[in-house]
């Protein structure tokens, strides 16, 4: 009997310390952390410097009025197709068409005059040249005919001005083009006294537009002429254009305390959808990668834990080897050593993760490898290095890798799980676990 008894209580025993254990697992595992993962592709990268500009015709016209007056006629509106010579308004013609009979009648008053002197003139010079007349008389018949003379051809210039007037009432296209503004009706009066008032503005050709864009002077160092660009406008905002830099301007102009510099970008409008005055946002294409292979920039932040790190560090030095053996002791794989501070950065160690973008490495330095850690086919954690190339922000170019190829899943980051209460209950009912010692076991079937 007592055997049986003890056999009870053994296998009572072990029930308790086997659902203790499940308990700790179950527990563990659910606060337990995950990882995130990430996916290693193919694309493309664009770095870009965005600004904003105006777009405008490449050649537009100004067509004024030389002559103040009244508008009679209009033969053109918003929008027409003109020609270079066609009429475009009229001015009432009748003040001018006055002055213009003023001054014929003032010419031929002038004419008539000159005549007169000129023929007392002639007629007295043979009295002069045989001695009957003195030097002082003759030159009274002289001095008469010169300002005759001199009248006369003012008379002759103010006709032609009024004339020139007369004919400037026409106003006239002096390019072919289209009519993108009428600044006038017809009835309203113009003055011309101190500057030609704009009627029409008139735009060569609609079919190419530029943009003068603003660039802030921290940026325009990386633009240059031919440079290609990308710009949207909000009336397409899912449409992406294409233009080129033509001209980087060198005068400045300060906009709220900032120093900006007049970009003029190239423009196709060939389909027509891009009017002028539109605001575009323009990308200047900087640097341009296509096809390469990219891990998250997250994965490269990762920062492990102790453990992964002291893995990495085994990966590190094999990798080192496998470099030394190759020979690249003296450029890359002097890189890819550098200091301890360096591997242990490239590995997320003390320095607790790295830097990234336009291949600097952990270090800080120029060329320094970077670090992803990924999940090998075990699916257990892994380390693998590259040297970085170029970076967008979210994605970096992978430059050299032994280990890094397209489809890979890399570790982005981990997902702790909710923690549940300190309280768990056994299988037995004994609140926080199995009891300690055997203290307060009530004693069963003994």
């Amino acid at each position: 009997m007592k055997k049986k008894r003890t056999i009870v209580i053994l296998c009572i025993i072990v029930a308790v310390a086997v659902g203790g254990v499940l308990v700790r697992h179950v527990v563990s595992a659910r606060n337990a952390g995950t990882f995130q993962l990430g996916d290693v592709t193919k694309g493309d990268i664009v770095n870009t410097v965005s600004s904003t500009g105006t777009l405008s015709a490449v050649n537009s016209v100004n067509v004024g009025a030389q002559v103040s007056g009244t508008i009679d006629k209009l033969y053109a509106d918003f929008n027409d197709t003109v020609h270079a010579g066609q009429v475009l308004a009229v001015l009432d013609t009748t003040i001018l068409a006055a002055q213009v009979f003023d001054a014929r009648a003032g010419m031929l008053r002038s004419k008539s005059q000159l005549d007169q002197a000129q023929a007392e003139y002639e007629r007295n010079k043979p009295l002069y040249d045989n001695g009957f007349l003195s030097a002082t008389e003759i030159l009274t018949f002289k001095t008469s005919y010169d300002a005759a003379l001199a009248a006369y051809r003012s008379t002759d210039a103010v006709l032609k001005r009024a004339v020139t007037n007369l004919h400037y009432a026409t106003i006239k296209s002096p390019i072919d083009g289209t009519v993108i503004e009428r600044s006038v009706d017809a009835g309203q009066t113009i003055q011309a006294s101190f500057q030609a008032p704009t009627l029409f503005i008139i735009a060569s050709d609609l079919t190419s537009m530029q943009i003068e864009v603003n660039v802030d002077e921290s940026d325009i160092g990386v633009i240059k002429e031919g440079q290609e660009v990308q710009f949207t406008v909000q009336a397409y905002p899912d449409e992406k254009f294409k233009g080129k830099v033509r001209q980087v301007r060198l005068q400045p102009t300060t906009i709220q305390n900032v120093v900006n510099y007049t970009v003029v970008v190239d423009a196709s409008n060939e389909s027509g959808k891009l009017l002028p005055g539109m605001t575009a946002t323009v990308d200047f294409i900087v640097n341009e990668k296509k096809d390469i292979v990219l891990v998250p920039n997250s994965a490269i932040q990762f920062k492990p834990d102790q453990a992964l790190v002291e893995k990495a560090m085994k990966e590190f030095r094999k990798e080192m080897a496998v470099r030394r053996s190759r020979g690249d002791s003296t450029s890359a794989g002097a890189q890819w050593g550098g200091s301890r501070g360096a591997r242990q950065g490239a590995v997320g160690g003390r320095q607790g993760g790295f830097a990234f973008g336009g291949g600097r490495g952990p270090s800080g330095g120029a060329g320094a490898p970077s670090r992803v850690f990924y999940i090998d086919k075990n699916g257990e954690p892994a380390v693998a290095f590259f040297m970085p190339g170029v970076t967008d922000g979210r994605n970096t170019e992978v430059k050299e890798s032994r280990t890094i190829t397209e489809g890979m899943k890399v570790i982005t980051g981990v997902t702790v799980a909710q923690k549940t209460s300190n309280t768990t209950v056994t299988p037995f009912g004994f609140p926080g676990g199995p009891p300690q010692g055997g203290r307060g076991m009530r004693r069963i079937g003994v």
